[in-house]
Parts: structure tokens; sequence; C-alpha cells
């Protein structure tokens, strides 16, 4: 006969391992995105591209309830709104022969700015109407209408100019126009210059001469001001056209966005000079943020930021005590206002990530939060930052979503992924996050807690 002290013993030991049992139980489901309040969980995927090779010029975005998706042939929106769920809503198909060359980094109100044409190759003769990079286009990303085409001055029909010479902010659009050999030294014209039309019509609004010895690198649309990056300097071309950038430096400029006057120009680094070798891009307009890699890589370099008056800021290196930013992906960064959000990789026994605020006015950290594994990207949006993290050791795949408070650095929510999630950039869009396909045909994918 079992003694009733045996018995309760026997009982708490059965309470115990349920208990313990459970808990594992309950641990691995919340893991693995099965538990409600802690999941992620996967609400639709939108058609596959069709199968290519060549992924020029693709890039994403989304503006109010349309995901845009743009490659070498073609730029496709896709709904977001209810009961859309990624269905295909429209699609542009370049005229002809010609394809798509370049994008503009910003979609604003709701147009987007894309350029086309047909290779020309390599003459010293400027290229035939609609060949190189030549003609640029406003998209309405509503219904995927043409808005209006405008022509940009291209010397030679080469490809390889990037994306960074149109921009479109507010109710304007700015593009760059300028002459280059077929080994891309300036040539002496009238057409180096900044156009701005505006951003619905392409009617004219005003043109901007560069300042004596400049040419444009790339621009941006702000707020106030109109954003340039400027060849300047260099030797006088020969006449062919050869050595003209030769000893060039880049200068940072800013154009009244009224009336294109020219604000102000400054040296891009008054205590170093920035030549043509380095990659730059203008990673924000308000405050004005310049990305540099002086080497020719991002693997080391400065994010220079300047006042509005063009007074220059402290920088702030890639590499530092708050870890080293992989400044070549940019979903490792965010600037929202006056600080710069970023993921700073540490090496502790394999790679992990501090998420850290940095104050872009006198460059030094604000907070930093320790994160256990890596961090894959980040999201900031009003006063949250969201980190998606490649937690599982067994795959690259995004498995976990984090949320701080964007002011202290405190973590407001931990969710887990219960399907698997790739995308080479990430949005926000009515508490759902949004996947932009990293290859393999994917376009997008929707997320929402569980």
């Amino acid at each position: 006969m079992i003694s009733g002290r045996t018995l309760a013993k026997a009982l708490t030991t059965t309470a115990v391992i349920l208990a313990v049992v459970g808990s594992i139980t309950a641990w691995m489901l919340s893991y693995q995105g099965y538990l409600p309040g802690d999941a992620m969980v996967r609400t639709w995927t939108a058609a596959k591209d069709r199968p290519t090779d060549d992924t020029q010029a693709n890039d994403t975005w989304v503006v109010g309830d349309v995901a845009v998706r743009s490659r070498f042939d073609a730029v496709t929106g896709f709904g977001l709104a209810k009961g859309q769920d990624g269905k295909k809503l429209w699609e542009y198909v370049p005229p002809g022969r010609t394809r798509i060359c370049g994008s503009a980094e910003h979609a604003d109100a709701s147009v987007l700015l894309v350029a086309y044409g047909e290779e020309g190759g390599e003459s010293l003769e400027p290229a035939p109407r609609g060949k190189g990079c030549a003609t640029v286009l406003a998209l309405d990303l509503k219904d995927g209408r043409e808005l209006w085409t405008a022509q940009r001055k291209v010397t030679t029909g080469r490809f390889d100019e990037g994306s960074q010479f149109m921009d479109a902010g507010g109710d304007l659009a700015v593009v760059t126009h300028d002459h280059r050999d077929a080994r891309m030294g300036r040539t002496k014209d009238d057409h180096t210059s900044l156009r701005a039309v505006d951003l619905r019509t392409g009617k004219p609004r005003w043109t901007a001469a560069m300042p004596a010895s400049c040419g444009p690198h790339s621009v941006a649309v702000g707020k106030e001001q109109v954003f340039a990056v400027l060849e300047c300097g260099g030797k006088e071309a020969d006449e062919y056209g050869y050595g003209g950038t030769e000893g060039a430096e880049l200068h940072v400029a800013a154009f009244d966005r009224a009336t294109g006057a020219l604000n102000w120009k400054n040296p891009m680094d008054a205590r170093l000079p920035v030549d043509l070798r380095a990659i730059v891009s203008i990673t924000s307009t308000d405050p004005l943020v310049l990305m540099v890699g002086r080497d020719g890589s991002l693997d080391k370099g400065t994010y220079l930021s300047f006042g509005q008056d063009g007074r220059p800021r402290p920088r702030i290196d890639f590499d530092g005590d708050h870890g080293k930013i992989d400044a070549a992906d940019p979903t490792q960064t965010a600037i929202v206002g006056e600080r710069m959000y970023a993921l700073a990789g540490r090496w502790q026994k394999g790679e992990h990530h501090n998420l850290i605020a940095l104050d872009l006015t006198t460059g030094e950290t604000v907070w930093k939060e320790d994160l256990d594994e890596p961090g894959a990207a980040l999201l900031a949006r009003d006063d949250r930052i969201t980190v998606l993290g490649e937690w599982s050791t067994q795959s690259s795949a995004i498995t976990d979503l984090f949320v701080f408070d964007a002011g202290n650095g405190e973590e407001l929510d931990e969710r887990h992924f219960r399907d698997e999630v790739t995308g080479s950039r990430f949005y926000e869009h009515e508490g759902r996050l949004i996947a932009a396909g990293a290859g393999g045909g994917l376009t997008f994918a929707a997320f929402e807690r569980w």
C-alpha cells in the first residue's frame, strides 16, 4: 500500500516534470513562431519575376499602397491595400529595344523617375537620340501611367553611369546633364547643368549652371535645398576631351529649391581632398549626410554630415568603438531627424552586432544595445527601431524580429518568424513587414504579427 507521503511526493515530481516539459514545449513553439503573441506569419507572396540572368537596375520601393520593383526589362507595381495581397496591378515595359538603366533613389508624391535607352557603343561622337542612358521617364505609381519623358545629354552609349544623376522630392524632379567622352573624361560645352522640372507635369522650373571648373557627380532633392556632389578642378581636357578628370576633387554644394541659385559650395572634406577614386553617395538630405569610401571601396570610410548652411559636422567613421558599420549594405543604417541608427558588427566568438544610435550634430554615441546574435537589417520609423535578426545557426534566413525604443534603446517587442524570410530590402506598411526578394525571381512577401 502506497503511503500518502509517497503519493504526494510522486505527484509533486510528476508536476515538476510536466512543468519542465511544458516550458520546453512552449519555448520551442515560441522560437519557431507557433505561439500566439510571439509570432510573425506570412500572409501572402506576390507572383515571381520572369526568369532572367540580368538583374541590372534592380531596385524596390513602397509608396502608399503600392510596392514597386524595377528591372532592366520592366517596372512593376504590386498592391498592398486590404484584399489585394500582392496582386500585380500594372507593368511598364520600355519601348523597342531599349532597357531600363537607372532609377531615382526616392519615389515621391507617388511618382518614380526611371531612365532607359539603348546601348550605343563607345564612340567619341555623341550618342544618337535615345541611345545610352538618355531618356528620363516619370511614372505614376498608382497605375503605372507615363506622365512625361525628357532627354538627357549623353555623350556615350555606355550604361555604367549609375542612377544618382536624378532624384525627386515633393513636387520637384532634378536631372543632371553632363557630357563625357568615351573614357569618361569631362568635355567642355554649355550643357553641364542641373535642370529642375515639375514632378508630375515635366514643366521646366529652373536650370542651375555649374560653378566654374565643376561638373555634377550626383544629386538629391531635400525639403529646402537641392544638394549635389560635384567634381571640381583637374587639368583642362585636351582637344579630344581627354584628361579632364585628372587631379579633380569632390565638392558638395546646395542650390535653392525654388530658383536653382547656388547657396554654398565646399570641399567635401576640409582636411583632406576626396578624389574621384572615392565611392560617394548622398545618404540623407535632411540633414545632409554623405557616405564616403576613399579607397574605392566601402570597407573603410566615413559618414560626413553638414548643416543647412554647409558647415561641416563631426565625422562618423564606419569602424570605431561602436563596432563596424557595413556601409555597403543600405539595410544596416537609417537616419531619422538628427540621429543615425546602425547595426555595427563586433567579433565575440563569432559575428555579433550592436544596435547603436549616433547623434549627427556631435558624432557621439547616444546609446548602444548589444545583440546576442547577428542582425540582418533595421528599419527606423517614428519612435521605434525594428531589427531583423539571423538568429538561427543553421540558416542565413531571417528568423526573428525585435522592436526597440528609438529614444533609449529599450527592447519593446520580440517575435519569431514561422516561415522563411529572405530579402534584400524591407519595409513597414500598415503594421506588416514587406520583404523585397533578394533573387531567384522573388518579388515581395508580407508578414504580420500573430
